[in-house]
């Protein structure tokens, strides 16, 4: 299983590590400020988890940018760092009816409370946003939750 603690770990070396710094030219979406800015307001809180900590919530794509998904309110979910995390890893998926599905390899595992945690949410229904228009588009989701049943 890919990414189990199962898995050999690479040999250590006693090496110290050298600190070493780089400057870097990045691509950023000046959009994301303004997108986080309308979706986290929609919900308030995780969809999942319904957990408030602003500092811990993200504005999550349903379409992500790459592949053209649109910065509106109806292509967002508010999610914390570990549900939009394994969101973005088909880990967690949501259906178009607004259900909360999580991947068939955490469910049958056993790795402690935290996991617990994410698996109870498995067949819950999301928090929406009152206002109808900033509902997730089911159809967005609907191609978001096809990537999900494949991987």
């Amino acid at each position: 299983m890919a990414g189990s603690i199962d898995e050999p770990i690479p040999l250590l070396t006693e090496d110290p590590i050298e600190r070493r710094y780089a400057v870097r030219e990045m691509r950023v979406r000046v959009h994301q400020a303004r997108f986080r800015g309308r979706v986290l307001p929609a919900y308030r809180r995780c969809t999942i988890c319904r957990l408030k900590e602003i500092r811990l919530l993200d504005a999550a794509h349903i379409i992500p940018d790459a592949r053209s998904g649109e910065p509106a309110v109806s292509n967002g979910l508010s999610l914390c760092s570990i549900h939009h995390r394994a969101f973005n890893q088909n880990l967690v998926g949501i259906s178009p009816e607004y259900k909360v599905h999580v991947a068939h390899r955490l469910l049958e595992d056993e790795d402690g409370p935290m996991l617990a945690l994410l698996n109870g949410a498995h067949g819950s229904a999301i928090e929406l946003p009152q206002r109808r228009s900033w509902r997730p588009d089911p159809e967005l989701l609907a191609v978001r939750f096809g990537r999900f049943e494949a991987a």
